[in-house]
C-alpha cells in the first residue's frame, strides 16, 4: 500500500511541477485518447468527438488553470 502511495505522490509532485500549457496539453491529450479508446470498444467512429474533446479541455485547462497556487 505505502508503495501505490508513494507512486501517486511521485506522479501527483510531477503534474503539479509542469507548466500551464503542458498541463493543459496533457490533460486534452489525456481525454482524447480515453475517447477514442472507448469508441473503439464500443465499436463506434468517434475520432471528431475525441478531437473535439482533447482540444475544449486543452483550452478550458489553459485559460482557468487549475494548477494555480493563490
Amino acid at each position: 500500500m505505502n508503495d501505490i502511495r508513494h507512486q501517486y505522490h511521485r506522479l501527483d509532485g510531477w503534474m503539479r511541477n509542469l507548466s500551464r500549457i503542458q498541463y493543459a496539453v496533457l490533460v486534452g491529450l489525456m481525454s482524447a485518447l480515453s475517447v477514442l479508446a472507448i469508441g473503439t470498444l464500443m465499436g463506434d467512429s468517434v475520432t471528431f468527438e475525441a478531437v473535439a474533446m482533447g482540444l475544449s479541455l486543452t483550452i478550458v485547462y489553459y485559460a482557468w488553470n487549475p494548477n494555480q497556487e493563490d
